[in-house]
């Protein structure tokens, strides 16, 4: 039972409350059922909270009087912000201006790692002698 929002918007913020409340309850049996293997399709649990999500974004809209703008004109909005924005913010190298200067070296050698000293190369005569040696 998917709910569209564009049913939802008809709705009134009492009946939008009621719908989120029941919906709410609905998913509370569907964890508990999950908890107790009892459910058998766990896609209800996704479901039901999306539909929660869904019913509480057309009642924070009602709420606010703030209209949210329809899948057609949201494309064209997306255009209009980045167009504004790439107006707004010129790119900062051109192509005469990054011939000019030098490339810069990313790749860097591994530094060499320094030796261990160890207790033969230091001639310390701290090894162990076995049985053998002495």
């Amino acid at each position: 039972m998917s709910l569209v929002a564009k049913d939802l918007r008809g709705n009134d913020p009492d009946e939008l409350r009621r719908t989120v409340r029941k919906l709410q309850e609905d998913l509370f049996k569907h964890n508990l059922k999950r908890t107790t293997n009892q459910l058998e399709n766990t896609m209800l649990i996704r479901s039901t909270r999306r539909d929660i999500a869904r019913v509480n974004t057309v009642l924070t809209e009602r709420l606010r009087g703030t209209p949210v703008a329809p899948a057609e004109r949201a494309a064209v909005v997306f255009e209009e912000a980045e167009a504004s924005a790439a107006a707004a913010n010129p790119p900062k190298a051109t192509a005469k201006t990054a011939a000019a200067k030098p490339a810069k070296v990313t790749a860097k050698a591994p530094a060499a790692k320094p030796a261990k000293a160890t207790a033969k190369a230091a001639g310390k005569g701290t090894e162990k002698k076995t049985a053998k040696e002495t």
